[in-house]
């Protein structure tokens, strides 16, 4: 049952009546029931469809293994955890991540510019907050930032153990951001980034963002699996992606109490807003190493076909005409005949990039399909590319005459 916003009120200050309101929310969402088969076996004893047990509110106190860090601004705390690169994150080993290509990366984020982002030296950024406004009053209380070194991979929590610690939290993430100068996140481009930017102006510390190359995971995920997902979660895309199934995830409502629980010396549940956090910086890694080997697949059966025709697209708009025309080709023979809709898409798509290319017989080839398919006003706008292409060409064997 969806909390109120009058309730969720009562519940963060305490006020009578949150009890009733907090004990209809679930503590822990259980395992879905779409989950496929082969995955609810692979979960086993980590949840089931019954439901999953309720987390219990650790005792009051700071959280475990903090360690302290001087800077500029002053003193802050963090938690630092290493992963070896065999460590499994739902179906995928941090280490794939290593063999992504930046070529692929420029593909399924459609900007020519991530061709220089490396997998392996960017920053993989996430931030709990007491809110999703912006403004003063909006604090980042646990910035997550996980990044591959030459022992593995690491995860560094920056906490606010209290609000005056927020300057020197801040000015440590600007460090690093600068310092690595890529990031990759899910949603960052429209919420992480900018939630930091305002603290970081208030602060009168120079927020790094705007140098750095930015892979907005969220975006990828939407043009190639969209019409399978139900919704534009995190947790929803990690499952379908990647197999990540979290057996006891805090939900996100109950974050901010955690932390303001903590500040009140009151029973608190910020051990599972670190864990919410870890795992969500472990599922950017995989997901982004499962598009880079999506955008990089050598066998046609392992791509749908309107998966195919959705990278075709992201070919065309960064103007790389051979992948558009290999992926619209996997398109129409990986089954996309079937289906009238991608394989008008993927016709179009390969007509153009052989046009770009100057194919002018495959054009031929093409319009003949589009015929078969019953598509007339198709098979004439392939044919008015052959005559662009046959100019373009004649052209060019002029001026080399010339």
């Amino acid at each position: 049952m969806t909390e109120s916003f009058t309730d969720r009120l009562r519940r963060l200050r305490r006020e009578p009546g949150s009890e009733h309101a907090e004990s209809r929310l679930p503590s822990s969402p259980s395992q879905p029931r779409e989950l496929p088969e082969w995955l609810r076996a692979r979960l086993g004893k980590h949840g089931s469809d019954a439901g999953s047990t309720p987390c219990v509110a650790s005792s009051a106190g700071a959280p475990r293994e903090l360690i302290a860090f001087e800077g500029a601004r002053g003193a802050a705390c963090a938690r630092v955890t290493r992963f070896a690169l065999d460590h499994r994150h739902g179906e995928v080993e941090l280490r794939c991540a290593l063999r992504a290509r930046a070529s692929d990366l420029a593909l399924i984020g459609i900007e020519r510019r991530l061709a220089g982002l490396s997998l392996e030296r960017a920053l993989y950024l996430d931030i709990e907050t007491t809110g999703l406004a912006g403004g003063a009053g909006t604090k980042a209380f646990l910035v997550g930032i996980g990044r591959f070194d030459a022992a593995g991979f690491e995860l560094w929590q920056g906490f606010l153990r209290e609000p005056e610690d927020e300057a020197a939290l801040l000015d440590e993430c600007a460090r690093r951001v600068a310092e690595a100068g890529a990031l990759v996140s899910f949603f960052g481009k429209s919420f992480d980034r900018h939630r930091l930017e305002d603290k970081m102006r208030v602060h009168g510390i120079a927020p790094p963002f705007e140098r750095c190359l930015h892979l907005d995971l969220y975006h990828p995920c939407r043009r190639l699996f969209g019409a399978e997902l139900s919704n534009g979660r995190l947790a929803t895309m990690e499952r379908s992606i990647a197999g990540v199934a979290r057996a006891h995830d805090l939900p996100g409502a109950f974050a901010p109490a955690a932390w303001y629980d903590y500040l009140a010396g009151r029973s608190h549940r910020l051990e599972e807003v670190f864990e919410h956090n870890r795992d969500d910086i472990l599922s950017l890694v995989v997901i982004a190493s499962a598009l880079a080997d999506l955008a990089r697949a050598d066998d046609r059966a392992a791509v749908p076909p309107a998966r195919a025709l959705a990278l075709a697209r992201c070919a065309e708009r960064v103007g790389d005409w051979r992948a558009c025309r290999r992926w619209a080709r996997w398109a129409l023979e990986s089954g996309g005949g079937e289906s009238a809709e991608v394989a008008a898409g993927a016709l179009a798509l390969a007509a153009r990039s052989c046009e770009e290319c100057g194919e002018i017989e495959a054009l031929d080839e093409l319009c003949a399909r589009a015929r078969v398919l019953g598509s007339s006003e198709l098979a004439a706008r392939i044919e008015r590319r052959k005559s662009r292409a046959l100019r373009r060409s004649r052209t060019r064997a002029w001026e080399r005459e010339r």
